[in-house]
């Protein structure tokens, strides 16, 4: 079984013209269809003075916070609009939009770097430093080459 990512690059840079609204939410959700998230969900979501966000879903609080990507590194959707009908077939996604902010949410507790999610974007930034070649000068001095 392979996957294909069916995109061409100026579908991405289009795509930043005008970005979705993406909210990542701590839950499972089995429906594959239309949602009017600007009217049931979005109208109802207040922001407080510490930028932090609040709503519920399904009565539960939620509380949110606008996340950036790191610097460099942009977010793709794909979406695959038939499912094979068995494992050992082709998968096939089409691009679906490209982003570089979203709205994270947790349950009734303010989102923070301790989250697992925020610290996996914390470790890309940290991962690039780590592994930036560096060269040693005739001091015997560390010498960091950015490129």
């Amino acid at each position: 079984m392979s996957i294909n990512l069916k995109f061409k690059p100026s579908d991405v840079d289009t795509s930043f013209s005008n970005p979705p609204k993406l909210h990542y939410i701590p839950a499972t959700i089995r429906g594959d269809g239309p949602a009017k998230v600007d009217q049931y969900f979005e109208s109802y979501t207040e922001q407080l003075e510490d930028e932090t966000l609040v709503n519920s879903l399904r009565g539960f609080p939620l509380r949110g916070k606008q996340i950036n990507l790191p610097i460099g590194y942009s977010g793709l959707i794909f979406q695959e609009t038939q499912k094979p009908l068995s494992s050992e077939e082709d998968r096939n996604f089409s691009f679906g939009g490209a982003f570089k902010r979203f709205t994270y949410w947790n349950y009734d507790k303010i989102p923070s770097k301790n989250d697992p999610f925020v610290k996996a974007l914390d470790w890309m930034e940290l991962a690039e430093a780590l592994h930036e070649p560096i060269s040693v000068n005739k001091e015997n001095k560390l010498i960091t080459k950015k490129e």
